[in-house]
């Protein structure tokens, strides 16, 4: 009758290809001046490119590069939601600067964190990683201890939920077995529960003066430190830094290996930790320039717990001068020396016209020619079969066509961890059925032994994910089901597997190209 009806829709185009990450390291001089352009970017997708400037002390810990690569972790477990928000409670003027997303409006960004998390919070009071669920001790130490921090920095937290955490620690802490190698999440559970007053000073005293070298990381003895200046004991405080130093310096020297640590840790984490505590309880027998150079030498990419406590030793240190005789863009550089650069942007000049000065870039974004297949620590493959059992080509499918998707992985070492495998779908397929295969399910693939004991596996419109733990070395499968949608020819990205917490143990498939035919 005349009349039209139009419906704008938003397509989302992205590329799924693993990111990399290069960070440029360089003092600038006094009367030097360093110009910032796309040079940057070279080699890098249009529009998947962006980059952090740090300067002066923000510098040293690349504050900006950790704190935005963080913020854009794409996996959400309860530890990865905590570890995102913590930082914001204390870097809220970096976050800002660096523009990211909600920190605009930083107590609902917090709120939803904490919102979030308590999704996955028993009535009992514990946490579990992907839903609610108990057992993991060092899970809801290391939850508590962000809900405290947030309430203590006037953020809005439930009582009644943080009132069951931490008698949730509390119960954990009366009944921990005795151990002669351990403790790691006791001594956190006993830290937060001595900043909310509620540890039992005669536990504290105990376990320093008895298991003072029982407790296995630097991180926990570190911790046992921070509970007892809690309380004024100063003394046994710092008798507890001096073990957790002597121990970082032995952990720190040692090859990273790939195994299963039940506090999400590694020597890198452990020495941020106990940076952190140390500056915060006051404690000065820890030589805070030493490990603060250890951590800025760190080379690769950071985990979750990594990053977020990198980012608390920063904020313990850094009082956050401004960098006299610094200009960028022509203006005094002031305020949170941090800068966020786009491609495509207008050249930026960084002049120093005073003493030296430190400035870190990171840059990350997807390669204009993928990586070939590679990896370390493990290796991965990726192959099709069709439903009756043969080996199929994607790079040639037809329309309609169902096939079995097998990802196969094989550690070169111990390979235990807590790994995440994921696995892009080219745009012309979607996944079909939205379950894991197990084993005899297809009959036709009757031979194929797949794993079927994940901690969590998503199916989304443009990827499989799953997460899983490890504890040993042995190959493993995993297969689903997709279904060739969409006519034409589409990039398929690397399908990728990486160690959660130690990023660097990762492996990645080559890149291809799959036609489906009308």
């Amino acid at each position: 009758d005349g009349r039209q009806l139009t419906r704008r829709l938003a397509l989302p185009v992205q590329a799924t290809d693993p990111e990399i990450t290069r960070q440029d390291r360089l003092v600038l001089d006094e009367g030097q001046t360093f110009t910032l352009d796309d040079n940057l970017f070279a080699g890098l997708q249009p529009g998947t490119g962006r980059a952090t400037m740090a300067i002066g002390p923000m510098a040293r810990l690349d504050v900006a590069g950790v704190m935005a690569s963080l913020d854009l972790y794409p996996h959400g477990c309860t530890e990865q939601i905590t570890s995102k928000a913590m930082p914001l409670l204390y870097l809220s003027d970096i976050a800002r600067a660096l523009d990211l997303p909600g920190t605009e409006a930083l107590p609902e960004r917090i709120g939803q964190a904490v919102a979030e998390v308590l999704t996955n919070q028993t009535a009992e009071g514990s946490f579990g990683l992907w839903r609610a669920g108990s057992g993991d001790f060092w899970l809801d130490a290391y939850v508590t201890d962000f809900l405290s921090r947030a309430k203590a920095q006037g953020f809005a937290v439930p009582d009644e939920p943080m009132r069951r955490a931490l008698d949730n620690l509390r119960n954990q802490v009366n009944y921990a077995a005795d151990f002669d190698q351990g403790g790691e999440a006791l001594a956190y559970a006993l830290m937060v529960l001595a900043r909310e007053g509620a540890a039992a000073i005669g536990d504290l005293r105990y376990y320093a003066d008895v298991k003072g070298d029982a407790f296995t990381t630097p991180a926990a003895q570190a911790q046992l430190g921070a509970a007892l200046a809690s309380y004024g004991d100063q003394l046994r405080a710092d008798a507890m830094f001096r073990k957790a130093a002597a121990r970082l310096n032995r952990d720190l020297a040692a090859a990273p290996a790939q195994l299963f640590r039940a506090d999400y840790g590694t020597a890198h984490r452990d020495a941020a930790a106990v940076l952190t505590l140390a500056a915060e309880a006051g404690s000065a027998v820890v030589d805070r320039e030493a490990v603060a150079t250890a951590l800025a030498t760190r080379q690769g990419p950071l985990s979750t717990q990594e990053a977020a406590w990198t980012l608390l030793a920063a904020n313990a240190l850094i009082d956050r001068p401004d960098v006299a005789g610094v200009r960028i863009g022509g203006l005094p550089a002031t305020g949170p020396l941090v800068r966020v650069l786009a491609a495509g942007a207008p050249p930026v000049a960084v002049e120093n016209d005073g003493p030296s000065q430190v400035l870190t870039l990171t840059t990350t974004g997807v390669p204009v020619t993928p990586e070939p297949a590679g990896g370390n620590g493990y290796a991965i493959k990726r192959s099709y079969f069709s439903m009756t059992g043969e080996a199929s080509d994607p790079a040639r499918v037809t329309q309609g066509a169902r096939l079995v998707a097998v990802l196969e992985v094989t550690p070169f070492g111990d390979g235990g961890g807590r790994l995440i495998v994921t696995d892009p779908l080219p745009a012309g397929f979607e996944i079909d059925n939205p379950n894991l295969l197990r084993g005899g399910q297809v009959a036709a693939l009757d031979w194929l032994e797949t794993v079927e004991d994940t901690a969590h596996a998503e199916f989304r419109q443009d990827r499989f994910t799953v997460a899983l733990d490890r504890m040993d070395g042995a190959p493993f499968r995993l297969a689903y089901v997709v279904r060739a949608v969409s006519p034409g020819r589409f990039h398929h990205a690397a399908a990728v597997v990486e160690d959660m917490y130690r990023p660097a143990f990762r492996a990645w498939t080559g890149a291809g190209t799959v036609t489906v035919a009308p």
